[in-house]
Parts: structure tokens; sequence; C-alpha cells
């Protein structure tokens, strides 16, 4: 099959149709028109995308400055419950307001809308079959757009046709949940400041092709996309896009010293200069310019921030000072700290979520086969991490996440000296 054949029918693709790795209903940026024709990504995107889409929807409609590239201004409604008069009720819910609830619109008959409700509750019902679908379809996606070839992969994807056309399309790769297993991930995931990102890990171990998924910083998953891939070949691809509208207001550069300008520089990633008028100019190019799409290592290293792990601080600790400075101080062991960082404080793209370390002698393995293990043993509760993934992005959206409360704070202050 030629590249510019479609995956799925095998014809020929005359007519160029770009599909987003990453859905756009879920705020997806990442395009091919290498994948499929128009008549099968028009086919995908109504009985495989629509109902996947469908179950992030109480987390979309609160997010503010969501982004998207088509379809921009829609915004989708979701279930949900709300109180109106001391009881609560059924309803369904756009752009933060209960616009529909057929109960007490055959009560009161009047426009539900112009009620004051109190929203409590967002319904969000996962459908299986749907959710696994869609999460190996973006993994799928991921793997074909950095040229992994379609018959290596073609094993979880069931196509059936009917008189001469696609009739159904399903991925039916394995998934196995992400949870995490050291104390650096525990950090990462859980004392950190929040942020909405979608982030993809595409790489190889032995014989297995993995692409790790991870949408709004918290459905993260594992998909093994081929057990026979060949271990002479490795592969590491990665993708990480942040999901709110960037704020490109010209910045206020509180400059009285040297120093000043370095920081700025380091912060806004620009050629630092003496010349103040030249570096500002410089500096509100890198804003207006500035890419939803990142490079992960630099989201992840800033995420951590340079105070908490002081890699120099460590480096003239003798070896078991480190040790017990890490354990006893930041509840961290030396081993998961610089299982991720290399000496310059950098997150390794080598090995984040790929491998981790187990036992009293911090023996590396594979963190997706570590996982499955552990799970088939009962050995971990994914129900536990996941409540607790789920409960930070629902305080985030609801604008009460203390994390970043404190981070904010500490901005001002900052501003101030």
């Amino acid at each position: 099959m030629s590249e510019m054949d479609c995956v799925y029918c095998g014809k020929v693709i005359t007519k160029r149709s770009k599909e987003h790795i990453v859905q756009n209903a879920l705020g997806g940026l990442y395009e091919s028109e290498e994948i499929c024709c128009e008549k099968c990504n028009n086919f995908l995107s109504k009985n495989v995308d629509a109902p996947f889409t469908k179950i992030f929807n109480p987390i979309i409609s609160r997010i503010d400055n969501f982004t998207k590239t088509n379809n921009k201004k829609s915004h989708p409604s979701c279930s949900g419950k709300a109180i109106y008069d001391n009881e609560i009720y059924d309803v369904v819910i756009k752009d933060g307001k209960v616009v529909s609830c057929i109960e007490l619109g055959r009560k009161l008959k009047c426009d539900i809308s112009k009620l004051k409700f109190e929203i409590v509750a967002y319904d969000f019902q996962i459908d299986n079959s749907s959710f696994k679908s869609g999460i190996g379809k973006i993994a799928f996606n991921f793997a074909m757009e950095k040229g992994i070839d379609y018959e290596i992969l073609s094993k979880g994807i069931s196509i059936k046709e009917k008189d001469g056309e696609v009739d159904s399309i399903l991925f039916s790769f394995p998934i196995i949940p992400f949870v995490a297993l050291n104390p650096m991930d525990d950090y990462i995931e859980l004392n950190t400041r929040m942020e909405l990102y979608h982030n993809l890990i595409l790489f190889s171990q032995d014989s297995n092709l993995w692409c790790y998924v991870d949408l709004f910083n918290t459905f993260q998953y594992y998909v093994i996309l081929s057990n026979e891939w060949d271990a002479k070949e490795p592969v590491l691809e990665t993708y990480l896009q942040l999901l709110q509208q960037i704020d490109r207001t010209k910045p206020e550069l509180y400059i009285r010293k040297p120093k000043h300008i370095l920081a700025y520089a380091m912060f806004f990633n620009v050629e630092p200069c003496m010349n103040l008028e030249e570096f500002k100019k410089r500096v509100e190019v890198a804003v207006q310019k500035e890419s939803l799409k990142k490079n992960m290592s630099d989201v992840l290293s800033a995420k951590l921030g340079y105070d908490y792990f002081n890699i120099d601080k460590i480096k003239d600790m003798k070896k078991e000072e480190a040790r017990l400075y890490l354990r006893n101080e930041k509840g961290l062991s030396l081993k998961s700290l610089l299982l991720y960082f290399d000496e310059e404080d950098k997150f390794k793209d080598s090995t984040f979520r790929q491998v981790t370390c187990v036992g009293d002698k911090y023996k590396i393995v594979s963190y997706p086969l570590l996982i499955n293990k552990l799970l088939k043993t009962g050995s971990i509760d994914v129900r536990e991490y996941t409540y607790k993934k789920f409960e930070r992005v629902n305080a985030f959206l609801a604008g009460i996440d203390r994390l970043n409360e404190g981070d904010d704070n500490d901005d001002k202050e900052q501003d101030e000296i």
C-alpha cells in the first residue's frame, strides 16, 4: 500500500483530507493529509470520533479559551445536576449555564434558561468500547504520521465492508492504564502546577511498539501497537500541545538590573541584549509567535522548577547524604530523580513514561509491562490514582486548584521584587 492510498478503504487519495491526530473536538491541532481519504475521514468522524469525544464534553465545556482548528465558536453541551428552589434536577448544561431541564420544564412551563440554577455536578459517562477505540485511534494516527508502516499496525484494526464500501472501523489495540509507580511521577502528576495539555509518546522496547496517550493531563494510557517490532529499529517520537489560548497581551517588563534581562530572556526564550527597546521588541515578537505546540521536556522541566530539584546542590553532596536529603526532605529517591533528569536539570525524553525503577536495588524496567504485571496480580489500585487525577482536573476547571493559586501568589511576589 503506497503512502497515498487510504489506509482504510485502500483507494488512492485523490482529494486531500486533514485527519486530526488527536480529535479536533478535543482541541487537537496536529493534522495529517496522508492517512485516509475524505470519505473514510467523514465515516470515522461520525462513527468513532463523535461517540468518543462526547465523553469529554463535561471537561471541554468548562475550559476557558479552549482552542480548536474547526468550529472554533461551538461549545458542547453535557448533562449534569443543578439545584433550583432547594431541589436537585437532571439538567443539560452549555457554556456553564442550564439550558434544559425536562422535569422542571413540565412543572413550570417556562423558559428554563431564564431560571437561576446552581450547578452542582457534571455527568461523566464512559462508554468503554467507544473510549478504547478512540484512544487506539489516536495512537494509530500518531504512529502513521511518524512513518510506521501500516502493515505493522494493521492487526489492531478491524475493517468491515458492505457492498464494496467501508461499513465499520474498530480500533482494538490492547490498552493499559497508567499509574504513577515512582515518587517522581507521583510528584509530577499530583503535586505540580496543573496545566491542560495532550501528550503523546511513541516508543519501542525490544519487540514492543508502544504509544503513551495523555489527554487533558488526566486520562493516561499505554497502547501496544505491535509486539512484533524489530528491536534493531529504535523509535522515540513525542508531541505535547497546550489546550488554552495563550495570552498575547504585551508583557510589562520590570528591568532594573542586567540579571533581570537574563531572567526574561530565559523565560521568553529570546536572545538577551542590553538595548532595552530592542530587547522589549524581541519579547513582544516571541509572545505573538508562541505556539501551543511545545517541547515535552521544556514543559515538564518548567512544571517542576529549579528550586525544588537543585541538581547543583545534590551534586555537591556525598552519595548517602544526597540520598537521605531526597528521601527525607523531598520524599523522593535519588534513583527516580536521576531516571528523568540529566546534568542540566532537563527532562530525558528517552526515559520519561517508558521505564521506571523498582526494588531496593532500583532495577530499571519497562513501565507499561510492570503496570500490566501489577494489574494482573491485583497489586495496584488504578481507581485510586485515576480518581485523584480526575479530582485535580475538576478542581482546576472550577478555579479552585490550590497548587495553581500558590504559584500565582509566588508570581505576584516575584513581580513586586
